[in-house]
């Protein structure tokens, strides 16, 4: 079932298309990937899915029913997680996520549960101190603490490990991790290592557009399928020989030899090895390369590159 789903959801600010057309579907305990560069449109989607911000045109569905705006019955399915967290400095964890079970109408024993559980399952259950006194990634696990308190089918993170250090950031990683398949997580980010270990699905925006739309596996298969590493007796030589081949699509220069890509399989068995004993070069290494979502994603929006 389709959790959260838009229909050519768009926002305009004047001439300004921050979102144009968007069509996502997230699934039922999917962690979903919402990835692009700063200004891609991650957040102004977020806020309309939240009906925080009106869009110009287009629908956002939850569990298949339509929201309308400012229509907030439907919030309490939903835990929302920012990228910069803001706590009242007088309180510690377990005050603080008191009031919140509180405000949600948890009481009794359930809240005491609920806070105590919430608090181990973020790794916070021994801290005494006031969250004034908190590292960034310990406000941020709070927040992730305050958004489960409800017990919400669906988690919405805007960009939660952007400002943590690599410690705040792994521990963030290994809570999204541990509520696979417990919860429908909407992940919005832009670093890229976080979305390949955790995430189902991504969807890849750039400029207000989705440009691709499919699983990690999936969408590796389908980029830089034939590119190689390799190294020879006479680099220089070769490099200019690649340079002048046809059907060689992408080359550079590396510190371990030259990185090519070829754009038809039957010119690169008929010609490459050909072309190496025909001026005397010989291969010391020829390795295929493992593409990642980085690289990806630098070919994919980089809007300079040709290549």
């Amino acid at each position: 079932m389709a959790v959260i789903r838009t229909e050519n959801l768009t926002k305009k600010y004047g001439n300004f298309l921050a979102v144009d057309n968007l069509n996502i579907t997230v699934e039922h305990g999917q962690v979903y990937g919402f990835i692009g560069k700063n200004g891609a449109g991650k957040t102004t989607t977020i806020n309309m899915i939240l009906s925080l911000l009106k869009p110009t045109s287009g629908k956002v569905f939850i569990n298949d029913e339509p929201i309308e705006f400012e229509d907030s019955t439907y919030k309490s399915k939903i835990g929302f997680v920012s990228d910069v967290p803001v706590f009242p400095n007088y309180m510690n964890a377990r005050e603080y996520l008191t009031y919140v079970g509180e405000l949600f109408g948890i009481k009794g024993t359930l809240l005491k549960e609920r806070v105590s559980d919430t608090l181990k399952f973020v790794e916070l259950e021994n801290s005494k101190k006031l969250v004034k006194g908190y590292s960034r990634g310990m406000k941020q696990r709070l927040a992730i603490a305050a958004s489960l308190i409800n017990d919400p089918e669906i988690l919405i993170m805007d960009e939660p490990t952007s400002a943590l250090d690599p410690i705040g950031r792994k521990k963030v990683i290994d809570i999204i991790d541990k509520l696979r398949g417990k919860k429908t997580i909407f992940y919005s980010t832009h670093i890229l290592n976080d979305v390949e270990r955790v995430c189902d699905l991504i969807c890849l925006i750039d400029e207000g557009n989705v440009i691709i739309q499919d699983s990690v596996e999936n969408i590796k298969k389908s980029y830089y399928l034939n590119r190689y590493l390799i190294d020879t007796s006479n680099n220089e030589v070769f490099y200019e020989l690649l340079d002048n081949s046809s059907w060689v699509k992408y080359l550079n220069k590396d510190k371990d030899g030259l990185i090519f890509e070829y754009s038809d399989e039957n010119d690169y068995q008929s010609k490459f090895l050909p072309l190496m004993l025909d001026n005397n070069i010989h291969l010391k290494q020829l390795m295929k390369l493992n593409m990642n979502l980085e690289d990806i994603f630098v070919k994919v929006v980089d809007h300079d590159n040709t290549n």
